[in-house]
């Protein structure tokens, strides 16, 4: 009878071990040199006998699932544009590196049951990606005590590695664009908490130094902006300072329906350059945060480090402007 074709068979048919096997048809760099004599004829039994791999069977012999786990902040998840954008640069380059992604879903359970370490045991996954990483994700620290490889993109959380856009930087262009317009009255229009609204209000606050400025509590959507319009007005500012897009987005809605004139009577600025920006009544001056920029990058030191342990670092990324006609 015809013996099964698995790593144990073309290690037989190659005189080599099934471990050398698994190294040769894995491709990642590791501590052990194999020949390229000794490459060529495992690849030349594989081809002969059209093998293809068994992802169970790589995982029993390097002890590598080949997987990298992609764990969002639940409240964003995909209909936040700078995460959307993080999932394409995020599966592209783990696709080109020869790896495939794990979606995880971020719930009490996940913490409770300790899922973030079980992922590793299990070895279902051979690094995490962690996408908007809040100030309760303490769990980091323990995933960080028993040396499992992680990345952090979007948001930092203590100097763990991370990939992130000087976004205090890009708010206080926005606003120092719009003193360089005349203005002198400051409303800025913050987001909910976390390390982006944190930097984000920082970059207002330095831009806007010897100004008169109000800030009003906002939060991420659209519905909120039009609820902060309200306040904002009262404060009868010369330009409102959004602390993204769609806050903007629904301040101007706002505005205009009041028959404020943008930018005439009140500049108004944004910040994450998503594609309803430019459609929107007045085209909004806002800043892009290189989400995908950034979740190459950090794809690339993590594939640094499983492939050639490489230290994980961090990296900090520049905004990109673009001036529309709200500022």
């Amino acid at each position: 009878m015809e013996k099964k074709v698995n790593i144990r068979r073309i290690a037989e048919l190659s005189d080599t071990s099934a471990s050398t096997v698994s190294r040769v048809l894995s491709g990642k760099v590791s501590g052990v040199k194999i020949s390229e004599a000794t490459k060529e004829r495992i690849i030349a039994v594989c081809r002969q006998l059209d093998y293809q791999p068994s992802i169970h069977a790589a995982r029993l012999f390097s002890r590598e699932s080949g997987i990298v786990g992609f764990l969002p902040v639940r409240e964003m998840f995909i209909e936040d544009d700078n995460l959307a954008r993080s999932i394409g640069g995020v599966y592209s380059r783990l696709h080109t590196g020869g790896y495939r992604c794990l979606p995880v879903v971020y719930d009490d359970a996940f913490v409770d049951s300790k899922e973030y370490l079980n992922l590793f045991k299990r070895q279902e996954i051979d690094a995490l990606l962690v996408w908007g990483a809040g100030d309760t994700y303490s769990w980091l620290d323990e995933l960080s005590a028993t040396g499992k490889p992680f990345m952090l993109l979007a948001n930092r959380y203590k100097d763990y590695p991370s990939v992130t856009c000087d976004q205090k930087h890009g708010v206080a262009v926005m606003t120092g664009h719009c003193r360089e317009r005349g203005a002198r009255r400051f409303v800025y229009v913050s987001l909910t908490s976390g390390d982006s609204s944190d930097q984000r209000r920082e970059g207002f606050i330095a831009a806007t130094q010897g100004c008169e400025i109000s800030i009003v509590e906002g939060g991420m959507h659209i519905s909120d902006g039009i609820a902060a319009a309200k306040a904002a007005m009262s404060f009868k500012p010369d330009a409102i300072i959004c602390g993204n897009d769609r806050l903007a987005i629904g301040v101007q809605k706002a505005l205009l329906e009041l028959g404020v004139r943008i930018p005439e009577d009140i500049m108004l600025t944004g910040g994450d350059n998503i594609e309803l920006g430019q459609f929107c009544q007045v085209p909004l001056t806002t800043f892009d945060q290189m989400s995908g920029l950034c979740a190459e990058r950090g794809v690339d030191i993590l594939l640094g480090h499983l492939k050639s342990n490489t230290p994980l670092s961090s990296e900090v990324i520049a905004p990109e402007f673009h001036v529309r006609a709200s500022a």
